[in-house]
């Protein structure tokens, strides 16, 4: 994986080469859409490094990323990926509180992270993936707060889906993602899981758990998509359904994300786009779960009684 130091140098490779789930999806933005979701990305990408590339020791890390504070209160940078950033929060009327959430999430890697409950996840998951999906609103000119907020819950039921392919790799990392009251498991000890074939079928079982909530925020925030207009309805709905596919996928491999990273081939990504195409324009009986849109309003006013704006 390339540094954050090299991706300075050159900001124009990452998207393709690092989410290439995403990348597959732009294919069908219109090229200014296309190049300020990527300068989006490339941010969001160099903040996620400073934390997790490894090069910087966690006190370096967290200094790092109080000078991108900085900066992005100053709206003027030396670094070209901030800089780039800075430009587009200017022109796309994004709001600092919303980077600034993001890195705040970013700074909570950077400890033992250990999220106790569903809240936590969500509260978590909203700061680093939430806040995305609330730019890209931003991106799109979305003004209405509803379509926000569905945006807002697509990164988080992204996330989530992040989470559980890479529940091995963060437990190696001291990272407990996986909020611990959805375990069956009386462990104190997480990182046993890694070495214990029993332990890993019966967490196996418990991420079913996970997924299921996950699915049902797809599902909230495809309501949103399906209202978003027709030129942005397609990339937007295929970023999802591709995400989602992956929870699919992990779910007919039974759980099994101990041996493998799960990931889409290029022909499972055509045959998904196929069936993105037949829903936008035949599929409209979606039953929404307001219950739980209610709940996760809830717990994020908690965070800020703006948070969508």
């Amino acid at each position: 994986m390339k540094t954050f130091l090299k991706m300075n140098k050159n900001p124009d490779y990452s998207i393709k080469t690092r989410a290439k789930t995403f990348y597959f999806a732009s294919f069908f933005f219109n090229r200014n859409i296309k190049e300020e979701i990527a300068t989006l990305y490339i941010f969001c990408r160099y903040i996620d490094d400073i934390s997790d590339s490894g090069e910087l020791n966690k006190t370096q890390a967290k200094q790092r990323l109080k000078n991108v504070i900085k900066d992005l209160k100053k709206l003027k940078s030396k670094n070209t990926i901030l800089m780039d950033f800075i430009n587009l929060m200017i022109k796309k009327n994004i709001q600092i509180k919303t980077p600034l959430m993001l890195i705040s999430g970013v700074m909570q890697d950077l400890g033992k992270v250990k999220l106790k409950n569903l809240e936590e996840l969500i509260i978590y998951s909203y700061k680093v993936a939430g806040t995305v999906g609330l730019m890209v609103c931003n991106i799109l000119e979305v003004k209405n707060k509803k379509l926000k907020f569905k945006g807002i819950q697509l990164g988080i039921a992204m996330q989530i889906t992040n989470i559980i392919r890479d529940i091995d790799e963060d437990l190696k990392n001291n990272r407990i993602y996986f909020p611990l009251d959805f375990l069956t498991i009386k462990n104190d000890k997480p990182k046993q899981i890694l070495n214990d074939k029993e332990l890993q079928k019966q967490f196996s079982k418990d991420i079913e758990k996970l997924k299921d909530f996950s699915d049902l925020v797809y599902t909230n925030s495809r309501i949103g998509i399906y209202k978003l207009p027709i030129h942005y309805r397609l990339p937007i709905a295929l970023a999802s359904r591709l995400y989602q596919s992956i929870g699919v996928k992990i779910r007919n491999h039974k759980y099994d994300i101990w041996n493998k990273r799960h990931y889409l081939s290029f022909k499972e990504k055509i045959i998904k786009f196929i069936i993105v195409l037949f829903e936008i324009f035949f599929m409209r009986n979606i039953v929404e779960n307001k219950k739980m849109e209610k709940e996760i309003n809830k717990i994020l006013l908690k965070l800020s009684d703006s948070y969508c704006d």
